[in-house]
């Protein structure tokens, strides 16, 4: 830990970083559901622990680390049905911090978490409210407000969304030339309405959001890295 008070407000680091590591965990466990649980336990854990003792080196690695942990825990506790899957789970635990990261601070999951999102198992509606929640950072209640559906039915739909992938057995890989050309549009109108949403927020105290826009705009960019002649990503 170093003491020092972080340079940008805890509640936007937890936002930039959350895609990230979410990435990493459903990476490494394949499983969505549980995979979130885990980092919103360990956002929540940052939230109490770093103002209190200050922040870490590597904030990143920090949470990675303790989202394992909590994946950890919930495979122990379902020994019984998942005991294939308890062995890399303990491993992952005894990962020490400073390698958590299987690639160092370099490697970015975010992107092959958007492309998953918008995997052809899931109906265009499901895909996109999936990626605003995992990829996006917004909550339920902002996803249902962009739909204008209730609440309980967005969470509902989110929900069935990730039991769809988890079904699918999709890997968690970026897509191959053929299934980009599928998803590219899905990923596309995602990325749009991440950054109308950062641009012009629907719901809270502020206009903007600039985690949003900013996170829109470097997933375009690698994009478009991945695809330099597609005239639609230019």
């Amino acid at each position: 830990m170093t003491g020092h008070p972080l340079e940008v407000p805890i509640e936007q680091l937890l936002r930039e970083l959350t895609p990230k590591v979410l990435g990493t965990v459903v990476r490494r466990f394949r499983d969505f559901a549980a995979a979130e649980d885990a980092v919103q336990e360990a956002s929540l854990a940052a939230a109490i622990q770093w103002p209190r003792e200050g922040p870490p080196d590597n904030p990143r690695a920090w949470l990675t680390q303790v989202a394992f942990r909590c994946m950890a825990d919930h495979i122990r506790s379902e020994s019984a049905r998942r005991r294939r899957e308890s062995n890399v789970a303990l491993e992952a635990a005894d990962t020490p911090e400073s390698t958590a990261i299987e690639a160092g601070p370099q490697q970015d999951d975010t992107l092959v978490l958007l492309f998953m999102c918008c995997h052809p198992a899931l109906t265009p509606a499901s895909a996109i409210a999936l990626t605003l929640r995992a990829v996006g950072g917004l909550t339920t209640a902002e996803i249902a407000h962009a739909f204008l559906v209730p609440e309980p039915t967005m969470a509902q739909r989110i929900s069935r969304a990730k039991q769809n992938i988890k079904n699918s057995g999709i890997p968690f890989q970026l897509p191959t030339t053929e299934e980009l050309a599928q998803r590219l549009r899905a990923v596309l109108h995602v990325l749009y309405l991440i950054f109308n949403e950062g641009y012009t927020t629907s719901v809270g105290p502020n206009l903007r959001r600039g985690d949003l826009t900013h996170e829109a705009i470097r997933l375009t960019r690698i994009l478009h890295n991945l695809q330099p002649d597609d005239p639609e990503v230019a």
